[in-house]
């Protein structure tokens, strides 16, 4: 008699056919795409970070050196963030291809986790840690006499910054995904994004500071003063709160399941 086979369950059957679907999304970001990102951002920061260093009439006089590589992340980041995130669904629905997609052998919730991945992982590898090392290599070595606060970051803690900004790219990318799935327009999808965006910048009530990432990069939108992650990083100030971070993190993880969730009731 022949032994019937079994076929073991999968671990996370919610999640079927998440590793097919990121290879396709992160092939995206390794072809012209991930090209014209590469330029934008490396001309962009570096451009701008070099232009401040040379400039006799600085450009941006309340921020400096890594204090301004800090500030270009927390414009630049969160607003990519929304820019490339509100089209991960709206323009799967638009081409009528999320239903093809959804014929094959997937689930709704890898459709979009997998659109959240690879999104925020290509922001976060070209905007942010490529910049980093960029940044790391020739803005050290300028002569601090020229008002950078500092000639040299400690290792430890511009790891430390580049994760938070790292953070806040998947927060936003999380979130403006989430909006997609119950606002099928880019308008309000962005604007809220945009709101979300400047409140946590101003922080104007204290459970922002205590509970959002606006305890670690709040500040006068102006400038003024500096951002609690730039002083932490340039001063050596202790990282206050910390608790921003990790509730920031559970934000993003909310984000993501709300998101899929949502989906799996679409109808295509």
């Amino acid at each position: 008699m022949a032994r019937e086979t079994r076929i073991a369950p999968r671990p996370f059957p919610f999640l079927t056919g998440l590793g097919g679907l990121l290879r396709g999304e992160l092939t995206r970001w390794f072809g012209r795409r991930g090209l014209v990102h590469l330029v934008v951002w490396t001309v962009g920061i570096q451009g701008l970070l070099y232009w401040d260093a040379i400039a006799e009439k600085d450009p941006f006089p309340d921020w400096r050196g890594f204090d301004l590589l800090i500030h270009l992340w927390w414009i630049a980041g969160p607003l990519a963030a929304i820019g490339i995130a509100q089209n991960a669904l709206l323009e799967e629905r638009h081409n009528d291809t999320a239903g093809w997609v959804l014929s094959k052998p997937v689930t709704r919730s890898s459709f979009v986790v997998s659109k959240i991945i690879s999104d925020a992982g290509g922001i976060i590898l070209l905007g942010v840690i490529l910049q980093a090392v960029i940044a790391r290599l020739w803005l050290s070595e300028i002569d601090p006499g020229i008002g950078l606060p500092i000639s040299e970051p400690d290792q430890g803690r511009y790891l430390t910054v580049v994760g938070i900004i790292s953070l806040v790219i998947l927060l936003f990318v999380a979130m403006t995904v989430f909006l997609t799935t119950i606002l099928p327009w880019r308008g309000p999808v962005a604007g809220i994004g945009l709101l979300v965006w400047l409140l946590v910048w101003n922080a104007p009530w204290r459970w922002m500071e205590e509970y959002t990432i606006g305890g670690l990069v709040t500040g006068e939108i102006q400038g003024g003063t500096m951002k609690p992650i730039a002083e932490y990083l340039v001063f050596e100030t202790p990282l206050e709160p910390t608790s921003s971070v990790l509730w920031t993190a559970i934000a993003a993880a909310a984000f993501t399941i709300a998101g899929a969730l949502v989906f799996r009731r679409e109808q295509f």
